[in-house]
């Protein structure tokens, strides 16, 4: 069962989120966070991840089939960055029909590889392109306002 969770984590969760960061690959990179200008990988930098939880970001995941951490809450960085570990591209898509289902409203971001499979999916779901620098590219989903919804 797929969870969305913020906060303080229990032990039990920190347990399966630090497996999954161990048992399941980051092949491009992509998966760290960005704190003054230096970039801190995830799986170096447990603290980080769990500290940012506590203070309001947040983690879709599955035992199963991976996570998505969702950052910028705690810092109340204007942008909400994606980081996405999941075995396969179809567990991704699962975990991000989740996460639009969730937090739709919000403005989101990912910035990964150009060749990185992700990026389709995420274009599949209305992820579309900002940028690109080097290697990596940024795409965004402008999320649903509420007065949006009601229309």
């Amino acid at each position: 069962m797929i969870k969305l969770k913020t906060g303080k984590i229990s032990i039990e969760n920190k347990i399966i989120i630090t497996e999954l960061l161990e048992n399941f690959p980051d092949a491009y990179r992509d998966l760290y966070i960005t704190k003054d200008r230096l970039r801190y990988f995830l799986k170096e930098n447990l603290d980080l991840l769990y500290a940012g939880l506590e203070k309001g970001d947040k983690i879709i995941y599955d035992e199963n089939i991976g996570f998505i951490y969702i950052c910028g809450y705690s810092d109340k960085f204007p942008r909400k960055f994606i980081k996405i570990l999941s075995e396969t591209p179809e567990n991704a898509d699962k975990l991000i029909k989740v996460m639009l289902w969730n937090i739709g409203n919000e403005e989101l971001y990912w910035k990964g590889k150009i060749n990185n499979p992700l990026k389709e999916v995420l274009e599949k779901n209305k992820f579309k392109f900002k940028g690109a620098r080097g290697k990596e590219i940024l795409l965004v989903r402008v999320g649903i306002k509420k007065d949006q919804k009601e229309n």
